[in-house]
């Protein structure tokens, strides 16, 4: 769009840089406002990695940008064959994200960040230039001028190979667009090698928006894996599965840096987090150790895992009803699928059923609309005829079969161990091969147990599946051959961590492929038995990755990731291999705020938003000051702690551990807060300043303990805990714990930190913390206290709707009244806390719908 001249500006006796529209298109307005649209972003924009503009003049009819001269050379001209070094390439790229992050502070989209517009100045300093088709986000009126073009049209403004998909398809853009464009320049930087390519630009803007590039460990194996994953995390399709903001990812990647510089973890991809320092000397022995060791593993093994086994393309949408589809399951042909369907939210049930769709055309069948309890977890036979699914239809829990082509269920499992407080403690029905058999998973006599059950007679063989011992079994998967079984156990069915094993059909000891540090879900075999693919976020969403397996279910190197950013629930291949079909979407919480009102209760109109993300917050407390808000929320990833201001605002990121952090808690002097975290591979109760910094564990028990809440004068923590479930209390300094009383995880201090407040059956009891008898209150939910300590606030979920809601319990003379009453909106209450003025809660949405993508051979 211009020429650049070296020039002396005589005035002020320095060279500076003049950007100029050539003459033979300085008639066209809109290379004209293009100029000025740069002229006046730059100026607008301070940042020592920016390129200075000192103004736009027209003179004779030349139009002209002066700016400040930067010697050096472009990030493409730099850019060698295998990538950056790590240490020059974290040199570039921090300061790159840095100037990024500057702009959009100002809410300036660069929108053509690309190799070419990146300089490095002889004296090491990284300039971010051409904003020529920036977008100022504050602007009313879209700029149509500049707008993107579709996939169909040529005339793309921008350089097309580093597009995000949103401006790929002409959608609008903003800030999160820019960032998956810099996740294309990390690849490159790291791999010397561009994420999506084409031999057209109709071609590259179609790999933009439906293709998986190959992992930059895969390519350059010297990656460490939380680089990997930083760039996984730009590159998500979906903006709302992205980095956030540009300070998120600068921060992470400036973390990853440390971690490298203090050797905290390896410069090179799987390696285990390195803790410790290994001597020159051992050096040499490790290395002629490995070297040996990977000849043999070669000789003997020779694991063939140069790329991906599949390539996914062609997303597109099967399911958009309200509620939230689940658990597809492919019918022999490929050509419908069947999946479960469930509606949150719905008063006052909420049923679940399995329906059948078309796969490309028509409407969706209900199978089970004569039951509106439970229909779940839906499993088409090989020979298409029939499918299993969970209900409790006629009382009875157990499996059924149903025509699919739809008539009456019959049952062919009864599994009284399941009620409704064990919902969802289950695996999905596998079948074999032959349609003989059916394998399901449930929790029964304390162990969990597979059972396969012969159809032919109705007969069950039991094998107990091993795992921790207060953990349940879900998406036990059957191998092709029978031999084998994988399945993930965690705490319950909306546990976010889970560990997927291996086990032989036969019994015996289970292999671990997961450290239990992330979620796992959705296992399923190739159709040779030497492949697993699973669903999990270990790259930072929940994507699909594929394991190489060894014939006795051990893992053949590290797991790949197949996907980027789509956020899936569960995913299935068709049985030819063709498509996949997969459920997208999760929990959404956000925080709002509503005051306490004395003359009526608070509605949606009273009520403040104070964060709008595609997030899951979880947990929330507020600072004893009622300045601060403490949260755990999984916005980049797994849950971590945050810090934000209770108005709202910008948040702070508190922990960064790879393991999920959750539930922080205020100590009463505002200097600490308490947590509870699976960093040791249990969860356990840890405590760090609020200021940020190490934390430190205090209870270190193989059961699980969780729910922190600090006394009063902040030298007690309670804590509930799994290995009697019982609240326990420990000093806020560490020490053995003392067992206090058999209670549900509900739990709060009296203000006098003499007693505390249980929940038992729906109903709230006090219990001296010295011990005792707990004495009955009356009817309630999770227990907080005003802060005048005059009133216990607590939630009620269940009743007639307009009764739900956060309630108000007089300490002086029993006396409730109702502070909330949110009514018509989709949705539920979660977590809630309290300051003297207002009440501070979570509002969760469930989404998910069914896709399809299509499959073709890896590389």
């Amino acid at each position: 769009m211009g020429e650049v001249y070296l020039v002396e500006d005589t005035k002020l006796d320095r060279t500076v840089a003049l950007k100029v529209l050539p003459g033979e298109v300085v008639s066209d307005p809109e290379r004209r406002a293009r100029l000025t649209r740069e002229a006046k972003v730059l100026a607008g924009l301070n940042h020592p990695n920016i390129v200075h503009v000192y103004s736009v003049e027209e003179a004779d009819g030349v139009h002209f940008i002066t700016m400040e001269l930067v010697r050096g050379k472009s990030l493409a001209d730099l850019l060698p064959k295998n990538g950056f070094p790590l240490a020059r390439f974290f040199e570039i790229v921090i300061p790159l994200a840095d100037a990024l992050a500057a702009a959009h502070q100002q809410r300036i989209t660069h929108r053509d960040l690309k190799p070419a517009n990146v300089m490095v100045a002889d004296d090491g300093r990284v300039k971010v230039l051409d904003f020529g088709i920036a977008i100022d986000q504050r602007d009313a009126v879209s700029d149509n001028s500049v707008a993107t073009r579709t996939l169909d049209d040529a005339r793309v403004v921008g350089t097309p190979a580093y597009m995000s998909p949103e401006q790929a398809e002409g959608k609008a853009v903003d800030a999160r667009s820019d960032i998956f464009s810099l996740g294309i320049l990390l690849y490159e930087m790291v791999t010397g090698q561009r994420p999506f390519s084409g031999g057209t630009t109709s071609a590259t803007l179609l790999s933009i928006v439906s293709d998986t590039p190959r992992s930059v460990i895969e390519l350059q194996p010297r990656v460490p894996r939380e680089l990997a994953r930083v760039v996984h995390r730009c590159l998500a399709k979906d903006p709302i599965r992205r980095y956030q903001s540009s300070i998120d990812l600068r921060n992470d990647l400036e973390e990853v840096k440390q971690q490298l510089d203090s050797g905290e973890v390896a410069a090179v991809a799987g390696a285990p987090h390195a803790r410790s320092r290994i001597t020159s000397s051992r050096w040499i022995w490790l290395v002629a150790a490995l070297t040996v060791a990977a000849g043999a593993y070669w000789l003997t093994i020779r694991p063939e895992r140069a790329g991906p086994s599949v390539r996914l393309h062609n997303p597109r949408q099967l399911t958009s009803a309200v509620g939230v589809e689940n658990y597809p399951t492919w019918a022999p042909d490929g050509t419908r699928l069947a999946y479960q369907s469930m509606d949150l939210y719905s008063r006052p049930l909420s049923p679940s059923h399995i329906w059948v769709a078309q796969v490309g055309r028509g409407e969706p069948v209900n199978l089970t609309r004569d039951h509106p309890g439970v229909n779940r977890s839906p499993s088409w036979s090989p020979d298409g005829r029939e499918i299993a699914f969970f209900s409790d239809r006629g009382g009875v829990w157990g499996v059924y079969l149903v025509p699919a082509i739809g008539g009456t269920p019959r049952s062919v499992l009864a599994l009284p161990e399941l009620s409704t407080e064990t919902e969802g403690s289950w695996s999905t029905p596998q079948w074999s091969r032959d349609g003989a058999l059916l394998l399901v998973s449930i929790r029964q006599g304390g162990e969990n147990v597979a059972i396969l059950l012969s159809l032919p007679g109705l007969t069950t063989t039991r094998t107990v599946l091993p795992g921790s011992e207060a953990n349940r079994v879900f998406d036990l998967a059957l191998r092709p051959d029978g031999g084998r079984y994988a399945y993930t156990e965690g705490n319950n069915v909306a546990s976010e961590v889970t560990r997927l094993w291996t086990i032989a059909a036969a019994g015996g000891e289970g292999v671990p492929l997961t450290d239990g540090r992330s979620l796992v879900w959705s296992p399923s075999w190739s159709d040779d038995g030497r492949m697993l693919f699973y669903v999990s976020n270990r790259g930072g969403t929940m994507d699909l990755w594929q394991q190489p397996l060894a014939d006795d279910g051990t893992p053949l190197g590290e797991p790949l990731a197949l996907t980027q950013g789509l956020g899936i629930r569960s995913a299935v291949f068709s049985p030819d291999g063709t498509k996949l079909a997969y459920a997208r979407g999760g929990p959404v919480s956000n925080l709002w705020r509503v005051p306490i009102l004395s003359d009526r209760p608070a509605v949606w109109a009273d009520a403040t938003q104070v964060t709008s993300e595609q997030a899951y917050i979880e947990f929330l407390d507020i600072s004893p000051d009622g300045q601060r808000l403490a949260v755990s929320s999984d916005r980049r990833g797994n849950q971590d702690l945050w810090l934000l201001p209770a108005s709202g605002g910008d948040m702070t990121q508190l922990t960064t551990d790879p393991a999920p952090d959750w539930n922080p808690q205020w100590s009463p002097d505002d200097r600490e807060i308490a947590f509870y975290s699976y960093r040791s591979g249990n969860r356990d109760v840890w405590v760090m300043p609020s200021a940020g910094g190490p934390a430190r564990q205090l209870t270190s028990h193989p059961a699980e303990d969780w729910f922190p809440a600090w006394s009063p004068d902040g030298r007690e923590i309670a804590f509930h805990s799994r290995r009697d479930e019982a609240i326990w209390i420990v000093s806020a300094q560490g020490g053995e714990p003392r067992r206090l009383t058999a209670a549900n995880t509900s739990f709060g201090w009296a203000p006098d930190g003499e007693s505390l407040v249980i929940v038992r059956g729906g109903s709230v009891y006090e219990v001296s913390k010295a011990g005792g008898e707990p004495v009955l209150i009356g009817p309630g939910g999770t227990p907080r206290f005003s802060s005048d300590g005059q009133s216990m606030y607590y939630n009620v979920s269940t009743g007639p709707p307009e009764n739900r809601g956060l309630w108000s319990r007089s300490i002086a003379n029993g006396g409730v009244r109702q502070l909330t009453q949110l009514e018509g909106r989709r949705g539920r209450l979660g977590n809630f806390t309290a300051d003297a003025r207002h009440l501070y809660f979570t509002w969760r949405e469930d989404v998910g719908d069914i896709w399809v993508m299509d499959v073709a051979k890896g590389q």
